[in-house]
């Protein structure tokens, strides 16, 4: 019951050592294996399908605007105010214009590479022009078929 010394401490009980370098070297085997003999493939591009439910819009009276993509990635896009190219003030002194004569209809287009925030800008410049003129203008979007 007691220990040599005597102060009543037990023996430990002889515990069961686990030795894993077995199983790190299976672990290890099977990743190589796994590593070598799998294919890497990259995620192949992917188109956007054409609209299926989308209704044609009725563009006659519309002022269209088309929004380019950039040349290069440092310059902004080109923007395309009824076939003549255009400058955000320059849209904004046509789009008053127009706009005192009336409600106003615009169509967008963009191409895919322009930036949102392109985008953003060119309808910032039309809202601009909806408080300043107090016209009703209504903004479509839209997708050009590629040819």
């Amino acid at each position: 019951m007691f220990d040599e010394g005597g102060f009543g401490k037990k023996k430990k009980k002889d515990e069961a050592e686990l030795d894993i370098t077995p199983m790190i070297d299976v672990v290890f085997l099977l990743l190589i294996f796994f590593m070598v003999t799998s294919t890497m493939q990259g995620t192949p591009d992917r188109d956007i399908p054409p609209a299926s439910s989308g209704t044609n819009a009725n563009v006659a009276g519309h002022v269209e605007l088309t929004i380019k993509a950039p040349a290069s990635s440092s310059s902004e896009g080109e923007i395309v105010l009824d076939g003549q190219p255009a400058s955000l003030d320059q849209i904004k002194a046509d789009l008053t214009q127009r706009a005192t004569l009336g409600e106003l209809k615009i169509m967008i287009y963009a191409e895919r590479d322009v930036k949102s925030g392109f985008v953003g800008e060119v309808e910032q410049v039309i809202g601009e022009v909806s408080a300043e003129t107090e016209t009703e203008i209504s903004m479509q979007f839209a997708v050009s078929d590629r040819r």
